[in-house]
């Protein structure tokens, strides 16, 4: 049996986040070690599935890319003192904190970094705009990550997809090459991230591991702007039980409205 959905891009972020939570390293970290959630629109809907209650996601980032009028604020972000502080959960218990580094100096093999991307090769390589001239937040926990083994956990769209390789996008970009009245916004560059890819069908495998998804197109228009597109392959009740299920999840799921200063 088949069936056909289609997903917006709050629907597809409260998927991820749903799916993430059942990933084996999430899990046993959560129980047992630390795990630092990286501000990010994606992540800000994985906090509320820890907190299980509404936050105000917009404050739970850094950058962000907008479709505003003004253009200067397209490659955007929310201002330092207006930002949600990022977190660390420590055998369950969530806690602000001030200074990303020094907590992630603390992390061992057995804790994991949880951090989204922005653009995503046919290699399933993620890598991260960077606006901060010294690498902000992935240049804190990146070169920490690397040298120990702490696992890195990747949630990315699949609408972030793009033809080119991440490594070449690196070399072409850097915050320092561009003259600002050619940007709509702030100048970037872009670090490749060393860690486990987690897109929506990764989501599907941990939430729905008795049906198959296959991602057949994206976009569309209105609020389908950015939309996936899903088929669900498998038996008829275990389809109908999947599709069913879905439509509960993002029934009632609001429509992400970025703070823009």
């Amino acid at each position: 049996m088949k069936a056909l959905i289609v997903l917006t891009q709050p629907e597809c972020k409260r998927i991820m986040a749903k799916g993430i939570l059942e990933h084996p390293s999430f899990k046993n970290s959560f129980e047992k070690g630390k795990i630092f959630l990286a501000r990010g629109s994606t992540n800000a809907y994985i906090l509320e599935e820890i907190k299980k209650k509404t936050i105000q996601k917009q404050f739970y980032v850094a950058g962000q890319i907008t479709g505003d009028k003004e253009f200067e604020k397209r490659y955007g972000g929310v201002s330092a003192d207006k930002r949600m502080k990022e977190i660390v959960i420590e055998k369950k218990e969530i806690r602000e904190i001030d200074e990303t580094k020094q907590e992630i100096e603390k992390f061992s093999t057995e804790d994991l970094i949880v951090k989204g991307g922005n653009v995503l090769d046919d290699n399933y390589i993620a890598g991260v705009y960077i606006a901060h001239p010294n690498g902000g937040t992935i240049g804190n926990i990146l070169p920490i990550a690397v040298a120990r083994g702490i696992p890195i956990l990747v949630p990315i769209s699949l609408i972030k997809r793009s033809s080119e390789d991440v490594y070449l996008l690196a070399q072409l970009l850097g915050n320092e090459t561009f003259k600002p009245e050619l940007v709509m916004g702030h100048p970037i560059g872009l670090m490749p991230i060393v860690g486990e890819v987690f897109t929506e069908l990764d989501a599907f495998e941990y939430l729905f591991p008795e049906v198959e998804f296959v991602h057949i197109g994206s976009g569309g228009v209105g609020k389908a702007e950015g939309s996936l597109h899903f088929l669900i392959i498998g038996e008829e009740d275990k389809v109908q039980q999947a599709f069913t299920e879905i439509k509960n999840i993002v029934a009632n799921e609001e429509d992400y409205l970025p703070f823009i200063e």
